[in-house]
This record gives C-alpha cells, sequence and structure tokens, in this order.
C-alpha cells in the first residue's frame, strides 16, 4: 500500500474516532449538567460529581490527541503523527471516549507505524 493511501486510510480512522469522542464528550457534558441541576435538588454523593468531571476531562484530552493525530494526517506529517501514536492511548480511549474512538486508533496504529519519514 502506497503512503498516501496509507495516511487517507489514518485520516479516515481518526476523523471517525474524532467525531465518536465528541459525541462522548457532549454526553459527558450533558452528565455533568444533570448532575450539577439534581445536586441543587438533592445532594447527592459527592463523589459522583468528581468522577464525572474526571471522565469529562480525561475525554476531552482524548479527543485533543485524536484531533492532532487527525491533523497531522491531513497535512501528511508523519513525524507527529508517529509521536502521538500510542497503543496505551488507544485503551484510554477504548475507556473513556467510548469503543469506537479506541477501535479507531488501534486500527490506526500499525498503518502509523508502517510509514517512512521522507
Amino acid at each position: 500500500m502506497s503512503q498516501r493511501s496509507e495516511l487517507k486510510s489514518i485520516k479516515t480512522y481518526m476523523l471517525v474516532a474524532l467525531v465518536f469522542a465528541i459525541l462522548s464528550l457532549i454526553v459527558y457534558i450533558i452528565i455533568v449538567a444533570l448532575y450539577l441541576i439534581v445536586s441543587i435538588v438533592a445532594p447527592p454523593a459527592a463523589i459522583i460529581g468528581v468522577v464525572f468531571i474526571a471522565l469529562l476531562v480525561v475525554d476531552a484530552v482524548v479527543l485533543m490527541r485524536i484531533y492532532k493525530m487527525y491533523t497531522a494526517a491531513k497535512n501528511g506529517d508523519i513525524s507527529t503523527l508517529k509521536s502521538l501514536n500510542s497503543i496505551g492511548w488507544a485503551i484510554v480511549a477504548l475507556l473513556f471516549s467510548g469503543l469506537i474512538p479506541g477501535i479507531m486508533m488501534l486500527l490506526a496504529h500499525s498503518p502509523i507505524e508502517r510509514l517512512q519519514q521522507e
């Protein structure tokens, strides 16, 4: 497979991951907003709010990483793409951003590793 087609498939993987990570972030924002509204009426355990906010923050960090990877693939910036590529971050995405962003990052891992810097 040529480098150009590899970059195109990586860009597609990252775009799909980006869309679903954004959807995940929206869900976390809605959950935190609902938690804040409910906590005004009947204060629940504080730890629940901390957990939801932590999930929101981690998801936002994953989203930013996916966006950087998408931008690097779009611009053909192989060195940046390789520096951001990580199985660990794909697992974090699986846990905090959902299955689809994590799977897309895992699918993109091998093609990114095969890319040759020019």
